[in-house]
Formats: structure tokens, C-alpha cells, sequence
């Protein structure tokens, strides 16, 4: 070997050295085997060989408010388990026995995808932020529309990375979905306001829904309270309560939008099932959801005007329902 071959390959071996050195660095150990350079979608260090083969999935339900009693699968409530692969969603099976055997691929990078929803004629909604806190495995939920039906669903990413894998069969894993009973409640009416007076004057009106048994809920949407007049100046909403959200100044409610001879004030809560915000009447709890409205009042004498409030909430089915009252203010 002559004196330059010689010299290139000391350079070629501390070039090796170097990056060896630098890699050991990074990666926490001397040992090449230890060092992962794959990582997933979301940005997270995993070996993707982690989850690779056939899984099984078992599945139990629960009622959120009323724990002792278990849901059936197939009857309450449905599950199927989805991939998604290169941004598109494919599915890897059901459930049958309660069980649902899959395999997963390099390009899954460890995830499986757990759709849950509710048959038609089923009377509950999906808790999905109940089903991700005692899911430890469920790393984050999202709400699309998985098999192109139309209709969106909401779906759990569940890790299934470092699973024991036991002495005989597949490795395996239980998910526990949890749902609450839907229930429409029923909005009180509060009496009309008379002697007001031509003086400014705060006002309250106390409404409040309430349900005709315990362990149920309702998805609220939107809530908006309207008069009819279109003068700003007779009244003025200073804060209204929202169960779950508490008292919200009138600026939340924003600009009242002028009708033709009315002004609206309008909160949303939710856009669907995912945004909604459940109100939800459990055991040992008062059966009283308030939504007590402050206003002010400025009236001139004779002035007669009724406020309306409007609650919005959605049916299991994501369809929008309505609740009403309306309150006379009388100078």
C-alpha cells in the first residue's frame, strides 16, 4: 500500500469514528442496535417494528354516569378498527365475540385507529373524552368520517407499541369505550317582570333546564337570547350563565344581529358532537342547570317587550333541537 492509499484510508476510518462518536451522542449509547432513526408522523421517536403483526383488540363499554351497567357491543354501540396509511383510511376489521384480530404494518408506525359509534334507534352519544382518560393507550381523537358514509364518527389512535407478547396466541390489549344516555330536558318558565319602571334597573331572569331522570345528558350547541324590539338601548345584556362554561359577560354573545323588529345575541358552544358541550345530571346531583340571564333595562313608560331565550342541542344523530322560553318586560 503506498503512502496515499495509506492516508486516505486513516481519513476514511476517522470519518467513521467521528460519526459513530456523534450518532452514540444523540442516541444515548455506544451500541448501534439501540439507536432509532425511524420516527412517526407526529414527529414522535419510535422503532417502527414495535407494532408490526397481528394484534387482537378486545372491547368493553360503559356508561359514564351509571358505571355498574356495561353496554353491548353491536347492539348500543359499534367498533371497527381502521389503518391510516399515506392520509387515507383503511379498515383492518370488526369485532366478533367482542374481539377484533389485525395486523399492522411498517407504514402504520404503531397506531391503530378504534372507530366507535351508535346504531340507529340507539340513544346515547360517545364520551370521548371519558374513553380517552381511562384509555391510557389513546394518545389523541379525532372526529372524520373513516368509511365515507357521510357521517362523521369519532376515532381513537391508540399505540400499540410495546405490547407484551404473551407465552401463546397474539399480543393483546383491552379498549373501553364510554358513552352517556342522551336525554332532551325540559326548559322551566320564569313569571313575566312587570313594574319596571322607567329608571335603569339590572333585572334577572332565572332559567334553567332540568331532566325527568337522573343519569342523562344533553349536548348544548348554541344559545341565544333575543328581544323584540330594535332599540339598543332598552335593554342590555350584562351576563348570562352557561352550565359547564359559567357567567359570560354580553361581550361574549358579541354585536346583537338586527332582525326586522328584533335583536339577537347569540354563544356557540359547538359546532357538532366533538364541540358541544355536554351538560350531564348524574346521581346525587341537583337536578337544575341554571341559566340565569342579567339585563339591564332602560324602558320608556308603556313599554312592553318580551325576551326570549333559545337553547340548541344536539340528538345522538348530530341533528339540531331547540328549547324556548320567553319572559314579558312590562314598565
Amino acid at each position: 500500500m503506498n503512502k496515499n492509499s495509506n492516508t486516505v484510508l486513516k481519513a476514511v476510518i476517522a470519518s467513521v469514528l467521528v460519526v459513530w462518536l456523534m450518532l452514540s451522542l444523540v442516541f444515548g449509547s455506544f451500541n448501534p442496535i439501540d439507536w432509532s432513526l425511524v420516527k412517526d408522523r407526529n414527529g414522535e421517536e419510535g422503532n417502527a417494528q414495535d407494532a408490526v403483526g397481528v394484534f387482537e383488540i378486545s372491547v368493553v363499554g360503559y356508561d359514564s354516569l351509571d358505571i355498574t351497567s356495561s353496554l353491548t357491543l353491536g347492539t348500543n354501540f359499534n367498533c371497527y378498527v381502521f389503518a391510516n396509511r399515506a392520509g387515507g383510511w383503511i379498515m383492518l376489521g370488526g369485532f366478533s365475540g367482542g374481539t377484533a384480530t389485525i395486523e399492522l404494518t411498517p407504514q402504520d408506525y404503531g397506531y391503530a385507529y378504534i372507530v366507535v359509534e351508535i346504531p340507529s334507534g340507539q340513544s346515547y352519544y360517545v364520551d370521548f373524552a371519558t374513553t380517552k382518560l381511562q384509555n391510557p393507550r389513546v394518545v389523541s381523537v379525532l372526529y372524520d368520517d373513516p368509511d365515507g358514509d357521510g357521517y362523521k364518527e369519532f376515532i381513537f389512535k391508540v399505540d400499540m407499541k410495546n405490547i407484551p407478547k404473551p407465552a401463546s396466541g397474539n399480543p393483546k390489549i383491552y379498549f373501553y369505550p364510554y358513552f352517556l344516555a342522551y336525554q332532551k330536558p325540559s326548559l322551566n318558565s320564569p313569571a313575566d317582570i312587570s313594574g319596571i319602571g322607567t329608571a335603569a334597573v339590572t333585572k334577572y331572569i332565572e332559567w334553567y333546564v332540568s331532566f325527568s331522570s337522573e343519569k342523562k345528558a344533553w349536548a348544548l350547541a348554541k344559545v341565544e337570547i333575543s328581544i323584540n324590539t330594535t332599540d339598543t338601548t332598552k335593554i342590555t345584556l350584562n351576563r348570562v350563565n352557561i352550565p359547564g362554561v359559567g357567567y359570560l359577560t354580553g361581550d361574549a354573545f358579541g354585536t346583537p344581529v338586527k332582525g326586522t323588529n328584533s335583536l339577537t345575541w347569540t354563544y356557540n358552544t359547538g359546532s357538532n358532537l366533538y364541540e358541544a358541550n355536554y351538560i350531564k345530571y348524574g346521581s346525587n346531583q341537583l337536578n337544575k342547570f341554571e341559566f340565569t340571564t342579567q339585563i339591564e333595562c332602560q324602558l320608556d313608560a308603556g313599554d312592553i317587550i318580551a325576551i326570549t331565550i333559545t337553547l340548541y342541542g344536539f340528538t345522538t344523530t348530530g341533528t339540531l333541537e331547540t328549547l324556548t322560553d320567553t319572559v314579558v318586560l312590562a314598565a
